[in-house]
């Protein structure tokens, strides 16, 4: 839902697309500091894309922001849901 709020507030793309800093999602959520919260979100991220609702890919050297697509079923329910056309 996070990524779907943030998507939303930043204007509901066509293509989707948003970069999500890992550590400011893990804060957000209120998750355990430093690198456990960090492993929580990565591990979310990769479930949602093993169900298809998103695809990420992360830039090369450490990784702190991932570029994240939500999938067009996603984008259509959200934009339903939520009144935005």
């Amino acid at each position: 839902m996070l990524l779907v709020m943030r998507w939303l507030e930043e204007g509901a793309g066509d293509d989707g697309e948003l970069d999500v800093d890992v550590a400011a999602a893990a804060e957000e959520l209120e998750l355990e500091p430093g690198r456990p919260g960090i492993l929580a979100v990565m591990a979310a991220l990769g479930e949602l894309e093993d169900r298809g609702q998103v695809t990420v890919t992360w830039p090369a050297g450490p990784v702190a922001e991932g570029r994240v697509t939500l999938s067009d079923d996603l984008r259509r329910d959200a934009r339903r849901l939520f009144g935005r056309t």
